[in-house]
Formats: structure tokens, C-alpha cells, sequence
């Protein structure tokens, strides 16, 4: 995913802006923020199950178990981190969204994985797990962790229109310069940048693939070659230096065929990794320019 005009295009906000903790130890691992569908079907409006506090932080460790009569545990979990509310019953669960709609966990239908992608369920949106450590080729067709998105959800938690996101960017110095970014993710990408900053003073190397001329951030416009909104419209994701990086979609030849390549490497990925981002190139479908921020895929709670 291309992320500005380039590639297709001192975090001077206060925690009271951000209402976020800014607080939080910078070696510390990636917070479980709560943040923020496709469009779904309404269902009828049963009675609201509130979603639990999320937990201070993902980790490691199994998901709780629901009670037996109450949501499934990784919907709560979904809910907690878009500031959403479970409804319905063990029939026909459901996520009710900020913005009124409510949409469904499980829409019950077989899907190929251009299906998920196009038309997801919020269970499709987790149905390949991330996981982090070595970077490794990924070599396991459409194994793509986070790249199935319910548009409808990130339009509820972030805004529906190029001009309600962008009334809620913030500037956020981000090693050695400034970019926008969502309020709602601005405090975990000044932590990323805290943490390159770090890598940096250690492995001087490291700053050519995050200084100078970025990819991009906010940027509001589908994915090419697609209907799908692309992370960059909601103001969550950021692409690092393009001429460092590969994407898939540059490399495939004429019948269809690529071959996962990297040259990020692992000290940016884990800088990301720590506060929440999914990485691209943790995909089949590889953009190893592209970090998300997505909480949800590194919290325990949200595993199937």
C-alpha cells in the first residue's frame, strides 16, 4: 500500500489532545489502546453486552474464556479496542459501533480469501494471527496477518469522510522530522519514534531507512486496484523510505508470480512492532515499507 504522492502521496500535541497515555515507558511493550465495518447487515437491537476495559497491555498468554451465555472473548476484545459493544446472543453475535450500525461476528458464509477481503466478517478481520520475532520469508499463499480490514468499523473509530479524519490529525515529531497522524494512534508512533531514535544511536545504518524522504502517511484514497479504503485513509499508517523498501506488487511478473523479498531490517521492525504496528512484510502479499497500527493483532484477548 502506497502511502503519498510519492509512492501512489515534536509530537506538538498534549496527552489532553491525544487522550491517550503518554506516559508509558518506551521499553515497555506495545500498549493495548484502546482505539478504535464492511458493510454489515443491521440486526435487530437486542440488549447491549458492555466490552470489558482492555487490558494495559498485549502479551503473551492465553485468551480468557466467555461466559457461557456472553460474547465471544475475542469480540469483546474487538470491541474494547474500537469503542464498539457486543450485542446479541450465542445465535447471532454482533459488534454495534459507535456510529449505530451493527454488524456482524460471524456472517456464517464460506469465503475464498479475496472474499474476506473484500466482504469480511469483524471474525475475518482476525482469522490469521500475527506473530512477531525473526523476520522470515513468508512463503504460505495469502498468509496476509491484518490485511483483512472491515472498513466500516475503522470508518466508525477513526472517521468516514477525508475531512473527519483529517480534522483529527495531529503532528508527531517522528525521527528528526514531522508527519500527521490519527490522535488516536499519535502517542504509539512517537513511542516507535523513541525507539528508532535509540536503534539509531546504537547502528547509525538504521537511519536510512526511516529518515529523509518517506512513503507517506495520511492519505485518503482506496488501495490500487481495488474498492478497499487503504490504512493511510484513517490516518493509522505509515510508509518508511520506499527506495529501501519492496512490495509485491512492483515485483510480480506478467503471469501473476512473485517471490516475498525484504531489506528492512529486524531492529525497524521490532521498533514498530513494540507499540502496536503490523508490519507488511509480515505478509504474503508482502509491503515491507507499510506499518499499521493495529493493537488488536498483538492482544492476547483478541485470538480466536
Amino acid at each position: 500500500m502506497l502511502g503519498s504522492a510519492a509512492r501512489h502521496g515534536a509530537l506538538s500535541v498534549s496527552c489532553a489532545m491525544l487522550a491517550l497515555a503518554c506516559s508509558a515507558d518506551p521499553s515497555a511493550p506495545a500498549p493495548s489502546v484502546a482505539g478504535p465495518t464492511d458493510d454489515g447487515t443491521a440486526t435487530p437491537a437486542p440488549a447491549p453486552v458492555p466490552a470489558p476495559a482492555p487490558a494495559p497491555a498485549p502479551g503473551p498468554g492465553p485468551a480468557p474464556a466467555p461466559a457461557p451465555d456472553g460474547p465471544p472473548a475475542a469480540l469483546t476484545c474487538l470491541a474494547g479496542h474500537y469503542g464498539a459493544t457486543p450485542v446479541g446472543s450465542a445465535a447471532a453475535w454482533s459488534l454495534r459501533l459507535a456510529d449505530g450500525t451493527t454488524h456482524a461476528w460471524d456472517d456464517g458464509l464460506p469465503k475464498t480469501f479475496d472474499e474476506r477481503l473484500a466482504q469480511p466478517d469483524l471474525q475475518d478481520t482476525l482469522s490469521i494471527p500475527y506473530a512477531v520475532g525473526a523476520i522470515a520469508p513468508v512463503n504460505a499463499k495469502d498468509h496476509d496477518p491484518g490485511r483483512i480490514r472491515h472498513d466500516r468499523m475503522f470508518k466508525s473509530a477513526f472517521g468516514d469522510a477525508e475531512a473527519a479524519v483529517r480534522a483529527r490529525l495531529v503532528d508527531v515529531a517522528f525521527v528528526g522530522q514531522t508527519v500527521k497522524f490519527h490522535t488516536k494512534a499519535a502517542a504509539a508512533l512517537a513511542r516507535v519514534s523513541t525507539r528508532l531514535e535509540a536503534a539509531i544511536a546504537n547502528t547509525p545504518s538504521l537511519s536510512a531507512y526511516v529518515t529523509g524522504t518517506l512513503g507517506g502517511t495520511f492519505e485518503w484514497r482506496p488501495i490500487a486496484n481495488t474498492q478497499r479504503m487503504s490504512a493511510h485513509s484513517y490516518g493509522i499508517a505509515i510508509d518508511i523510505v520506499v527506495s529501501k523498501s519492496d512490495y509485491w506488487e512492483w515485483d510480480k511478473t506478467p503471469q501473476g508470480t512473485f517471490t516475498w523479498t525484504n531489506r528492512i531490517p529486524q531492529a525497524i521492525v521490532d521498533a514498530f512492532e513494540a507499540e502496536g504496528f503490523a508490519w507488511g512484510g509480515r505478509w504474503y502479499h508482502y509491503d515491507t515499507m507499510h506499518f499499521e497500527y493495529r493493537p488488536e493483532l498483538f492482544d492476547a484477548r483478541c485470538k480466536l
